[in-house]
């Protein structure tokens, strides 16, 4: 039991610490790129560049998709869509608040978490040759890909919600 409690003490540190910033710096540079303005850097730089709110609400993202996900299964994919947008609205309003964060997604994603779902479907085969591949097809090609898709998702949602239009509609 010792084990398990430090195994989740050692993720919880290298998510608040690492991984999370490296998410949001991956959003960072897929989302730029759509105006050409990629730097490969910026997956590295939010490393060290990311402040106590980014962390603390990726951080808190994390840990609410545990929690769900400890209901069963549905519950945890469900909140894992409507936190989906978390890391971009992050970028694009720094000066909101978790709360206000977390609201924001969830309003993105009202009725769009099954279309989100579907368009994740569509990645099933690269998962699949990923895992046969050990990993180096996801690393190279399909997590990329995934991620710009997610970066051209975002960058929908929010100019329908601007613009008054539903993006299933």
């Amino acid at each position: 039991a010792v084990v398990v409690v430090i195994s989740f003490i050692v993720y919880l540190a290298i998510a608040y610490f690492l991984w999370n910033p490296m998410t949001v710096g991956c959003c960072k540079f897929f989302k730029n790129g759509r105006d050409g303005r990629q730097d490969v850097k910026d997956i590295f730089r939010m490393v060290r560049d990311c402040n106590k709110t980014i962390r603390m609400t990726m951080f808190l993202k994390t840990i609410y998709l545990a929690l769900w996900s400890l209901l069963f299964i549905v519950p945890g994919v469900i909140k894992g869509y409507e936190y989906a947008m978390v890391p971009y609205l992050l970028l694009d309003h720094p000066e909101m608040s978790r709360q206000e964060i977390f609201a924001e997604s969830k309003r993105l994603m009202m009725g769009n978490k099954w279309d989100a779902f579907v368009l994740d479907l569509s990645f099933i085969g690269w998962k699949i040759l990923s895992s046969i591949t050990c990993g180096l097809v996801g690393l190279f090609y399909a997590n990329p890909y995934e991620y710009a898709t997610d970066a051209e998702l975002f960058l929908v949602l929010k100019q329908n919600y601007f613009s008054g239009r539903s993006y299933s509609n």
